[in-house]
C-alpha cells in the first residue's frame, strides 16, 4: 500500500512535472494555416513606425487559437517585439523603419504555417520618392540680386506627400543657404538662393532629381534725364539769369527707355527745395518746365535735378543733371545832375552835385565810392552819392563823377552848367 501511495504520489508528481512542461510550450499554427500580413501604410519617412498585423487562419476558416506564437523578421529597421501571441487570430507588432532609406521586407511565420507565409514589403525615406519638382518664390531677382526661397515637393508613388526625406539641392550660380533639407509633414524642404546672375536650380531627393528651375535676372527700371534752355539751345551749365526778376527757366526731358521695368511711379527733385510727380512715365517720354532764382551774389548758382523712378517690383533708379545759373548782366548806369540849374549866379554860391545809379537791385549792386571832379582843377572822393561844391571862377564847368560798386564795376557820367558873376 505505502508502495502503492508511493507510486501513486510518483505519478501524481510525473504528470504535475508534465503538465509544467506543456504550460511552457509555445502554441504554433496549425499544418496548412495561412498568414495575412497588413500595414496601415506602405510608406514611411526615416524613423518612422507603424504597426504590422499577421492574421493567422486554420485551414477551416477559423482564426487559430489565442496564444498562437507568430514570430517577425525584417531585412531593414527593426519589429519589436519579434515574438507576439495571436489573440482572435491576430498577432500585432511595430515595425520602427531607422534612418536608412530602402525597402523593408517584413515576414511572419508560425509553426506549420510558414510554408505559406506573406511577406510585406514598406518603402523608407528616399527610397519612396517617385516624383519630385521644384519652385522658386518669387521666380526672379532684381538687376541688382537678390534672395529667392527654393521649394523642393517630394511625392511618393500613391501620390501621397513624403516626410523626413532628404532633399538636395543644387544652384549653377549663387549662393545656398544650404545645400540639404528634409521634407516636412507637407512633404515640402526648403533652402534659399542669393544671387545677382541668372542661375539654374534643381532638386534631387533618393534616385529622382526634378526638373531644372531657372531663376531670371529681372530688367529694372530706367530713366534719362536731359536739360536745355527753355528759351532755346542745349546748354543747362550756364544760364544767365534775366535781368528783369533775376531767374532762368529750363525745360527737362525725362524719358523710360525701351527696355525699362513697367515703372509704378517717377518723380522730379528740382534741387531748390520743390519736386514733381511725373506719373508711371507709360507714354515713355515727358516734358517738365521749371524756373530756377538767380544768384544774388556774383558767383553762379548750381542745382541739381534728380529723377527717381520706382517699378512695379520696387526696384528704385535715378537720374540726375545738373543746372547752373550764371549772375544777370549786371551793368549799372549813373546819372549826374547839378542843382541849381545850369547858371550860378553870385560868387560863391555852392553848387549841389547828385550822381544816381540804375539799376540798384542785390547786395553786389552797392556802390563803394563816388569820385567827383568838378572841372575847376579841383576833385573829391565820398561814400554817399551827393556832394557840395563853391566855384571861384566863372564860365561852364564841366563836372564829372566816377561810381564803383563793391564788386568792382564802374559807371561815369557828367553834367555842364555855367558859373556867372564872379
Amino acid at each position: 500500500m505505502l508502495k502503492v501511495k508511493h507510486g501513486n504520489v510518483i505519478v501524481l508528481s510525473a504528470l504535475a512535472v508534465l503538465g509544467t512542461a506543456c504550460d511552457k510550450a509555445q502554441l504554433l499554427a496549425p499544418t496548412q494555416s495561412t498568414i495575412t500580413l497588413s500595414a496601415p501604410t506602405r510608406v514611411l519617412p526615416s524613423n518612422g513606425t507603424t504597426p504590422v498585423t499577421a492574421a493567422v487562419i486554420e485551414q477551416a476558416g477559423t482564426p487559430v487559437h489565442n496564444g498562437t506564437t507568430v514570430r517577425f523578421t525584417t531585412t531593414l529597421g527593426r519589429v519589436d517585439p519579434v515574438e507576439v501571441q495571436t489573440v482572435n487570430g491576430l498577432a500585432i507588432t511595430t515595425f520602427f523603419a531607422g534612418p536608412n532609406s530602402g525597402i523593408a521586407e517584413i515576414r511572419a511565420a508560425s509553426g506549420a504555417a510558414t510554408a505559406g507565409e506573406e511577406r510585406l514589403q514598406i518603402t523608407i525615406g528616399a527610397a519612396a520618392v517617385n516624383t519630385i519638382s521644384l519652385r522658386a518664390n518669387p521666380g526672379s531677382v532684381g538687376p541688382n540680386g537678390g534672395t529667392v526661397e527654393l521649394i523642393a515637393n517630394v511625392v511618393g508613388e500613391n501620390g501621397q506627400t513624403l516626410e523626413g526625406v532628404v532633399v538636395s539641392f543644387n544652384a549653377d550660380q549663387g549662393t545656398l543657404g544650404t545645400t540639404t533639407g528634409v521634407t516636412n509633414a507637407s512633404g515640402e524642404a526648403r533652402t534659399t538662393l542669393t544671387t545677382s546672375q541668372q542661375t539654374v536650380t534643381s532638386a534631387t531627393a533618393g534616385t529622382k532629381t526634378s526638373s531644372n528651375v531657372t531663376i531670371a535676372l529681372r530688367a529694372g527700371p530706367v530713366v534719362t534725364l536731359a536739360c536745355a534752355p527753355a528759351a532755346g539751345g542745349t546748354n543747362c551749365a550756364a544760364l544767365q539769369a534775366t535781368t528783369a526778376n533775376n531767374t532762368a527757366t529750363v525745360t527737362f526731358t525725362v524719358t523710360k527707355p525701351t527696355g525699362s521695368a513697367t515703372l509704378r511711379s517717377a518723380t522730379i527733385d528740382f534741387g531748390d527745395g520743390t519736386a514733381q510727380a511725373l506719373g508711371n512715365l507709360a507714354g515713355g517720354t515727358t516734358t517738365v518746365v521749371h524756373t530756377y532764382n538767380g544768384p544774388t551774389g556774383l558767383a553762379p548758382q548750381p542745382y541739381t535735378a534728380t529723377v527717381q523712378a520706382t517699378d512695379i517690383n520696387g526696384e528704385s533708379a535715378s537720374a540726375s543733371t545738373t543746372v547752373v545759373v550764371t549772375p544777370r548782366s549786371r551793368q549799372i548806369n549813373v546819372t549826374l545832375t547839378a542843382t541849381p540849374g545850369t547858371a550860378v549866379l553870385g560868387s560863391g554860391q555852392p553848387v549841389r552835385l547828385t550822381a544816381t545809379v540804375t539799376p540798384a537791385v542785390g547786395a553786389a549792386d552797392v556802390v563803394e565810392k563816388y569820385e567827383w571832379s568838378f572841372g575847376d582843377g579841383s576833385d573829391a572822393e565820398t561814400t554817399g552819392n551827393e556832394v557840395t561844391h563853391v566855384y571861384t571862377s566863372s564860365g561852364v564847368k564841366t563836372a564829372t563823377v566816377k561810381v564803383t560798386t563793391i564788386d568792382g564795376r564802374t559807371a561815369t557820367a557828367t553834367t555842364q552848367f555855367i558859373v556867372a558873376g564872379i
